[in-house]
């Protein structure tokens, strides 16, 4: 099976196209997808800190930080005090980054429904759902550092190489 036949090449060639035609769509109306993931989880999550922005949007504490500093040049987010008090500073979105939020949200929920239309509803929901089982069972969360629940599936495949590597075979 050569690699690009395999189920983890599959999902990267589908993640990096995914990426793609949302980084496309999302440059017409002046935007980066980090950028709409910070703006859409600011929009969903009142009075978010930075570092809790930067997990919920998978980058560093440093890249989250250089996101929100051009969201703020362009007019987008603003810092306010934190609810709790103290000198802790949340964001929130300006009315000029609410209302770009929502229209990348429709160029989102067009590309979505491209792919609704391509596959059709049952393997959308199929898709969906499998997605999100394959990312709840590799997530750091549900495995154990030392080992991982993957570990006996490597020394089957290392015993399938050497029996195709056998020269016996051949």
């Amino acid at each position: 099976m050569s690699v690009s036949e395999h189920l983890l090449s599959k999902l990267k060639r589908a993640q990096a196209a995914t990426r793609a035609a949302i980084d496309a769509d999302l440059a017409r109306i002046g935007l980066t997808a980090p950028q709409f993931l910070a703006l859409a989880h600011i929009a969903e999550n009142a009075d978010v800190s930075g570092a809790e922005l930067a997990r919920l949007c998978w980058v560093t504490p440093q890249a989250i930080v250089a996101i929100v500093a051009r969201l703020r040049a362009a007019g987008l987010v603003r810092r306010v005090p934190a609810a709790g008090g103290g000198r802790s500073l949340t964001m929130r979105l300006t009315d000029k980054g609410a209302g770009l939020v929502k229209t990348a949200f429709a160029h989102g929920y067009a590309i979505e429904r491209y792919i609704l239309d391509i596959l059709g509803p049952d393997a959308y929901e199929a898709l969906h759902g499998s997605l999100d089982r394959v990312a709840d069972a590799l997530s750091e969360e549900s495995t154990v550092v030392k080992t991982t629940p993957w570990d006996g599936y490597v020394e089957d495949a290392f015993a399938a190489l050497r029996a195709r590597s056998d020269p016996a075979d051949a």
